[in-house]
């Protein structure tokens, strides 16, 4: 009897043990794949979407990112099928032709790839893990989602800044597919839909039968309608659209995209910097300066 008591107890010692190991040796995997200048082009042709960092060793920015970026490889790797997250050292003197292909021109920079490596955009999503795993689920979806109720297209709304919809009679022909093709291109910066019905849509005409591609936005006139589906006319509303007609550059973040596409513009532009500052408590003087930069 004793020995079977003795035997249970160290088989439970031997089961925990086990465990334990397994658990420790689970947590000190590394679910981000190391890239370098002698297997990246036969690891991304493998794979449909993967994305990789370009970081370099003395970077704080890549020290910062590290372990997030590995929380989220780790969570995506349960996936079906998984989502891959890969680096690459960039400082490495074999790997700098490898970062110049890609125009690495700081770090960290991170690339989507897809189809084997032969569609690459930027990752433009957050850099904490839960964003980032969340940014890459929808990265990963159809480039434009389809609006069946008005509840999707109020959420999808709320969700971002820019939205744009394609009204559409049926989900088929050239208009239908130069909407796609620009979504699928440029799906790194906006979100896009499709809907077969604009009367889901909060604004604009509930009657419009389409073809057309309405873009919802939180200033200027707040929606505009488009109606020429030439890819690159289609490219050009999305960007001038898109960008406000006054640019705030302030604190706000979510600011700094529409500040970058402003002087990214070829058109002229004027800038006004004016400056605030602190009278007491209760009042804001605006200084006696106020200075215009013009840019032709």
């Amino acid at each position: 009897m004793a020995s079977r008591v003795s035997f249970g107890f160290y088989l439970c010692v031997l089961l925990s043990v086990t465990l334990a190991i397994s658990a420790e040796e689970s947590e000190s995997k590394e679910h981000v794949l190391t890239l370098d200048h002698s297997n990246f082009t036969d690891t991304v042709s493998k794979h449909d979407f993967i994305i990789v960092e370009f970081y370099a060793p003395w970077c704080g920015h890549c020290k910062n990112l590290a372990p997030q970026y590995e929380k989220a490889a780790s969570i995506l790797s349960s996936e079906d099928p998984p989502v891959v997250l890969a680096k690459v050292d960039a400082n490495e003197e074999n790997n700098r032709e490898l970062a110049s292909e890609y125009e690495i021109k700081g770090f960290p920079t991170l690339k989507i790839l897809r189809n084997g490596g032969k569609s690459v955009q930027d990752y433009k999503g957050p850099r904490e893990a839960d964003g980032i795993v969340e940014y890459l689920k929808k990265q990963r979806g159809p480039a434009s989602a389809e609006i069946k109720s008005a509840d999707e297209a109020s959420t999808l709304l709320g969700e971002n800044k820019v939205f744009i919809v394609g009204v559409f009679p049926s989900f088929s022909g050239q208009e239908y597919e130069n909407y796609t093709a620009v979504a699928e291109k440029l799906r790194s910066d906006y979100a896009f839909s499709h809907t077969l019905d604009a009367k889901h849509l909060p604004r604009g005409e509930s009657s419009a039968t389409g073809p057309l591609v309405r873009l919802f936005k939180p200033f200027d006139e707040l929606y505009v309608d488009f109606k020429d589906f030439d890819v690159d006319a289609l490219e050009k509303f999305i960007e001038v659209s898109s960008v406000p007609i006054v640019t705030v550059f302030d604190k706000d973040p979510s600011n700094h995209p529409f500040v970058i596409k402003f002087f990214n513009s070829p058109d002229s532009k004027v800038c006004k910097i004016q400056s605030f500052v602190l009278a007491g408590i209760e009042r804001i003087i605006e200084q006696t300066f106020w200075n215009f930069l013009v840019f032709l």
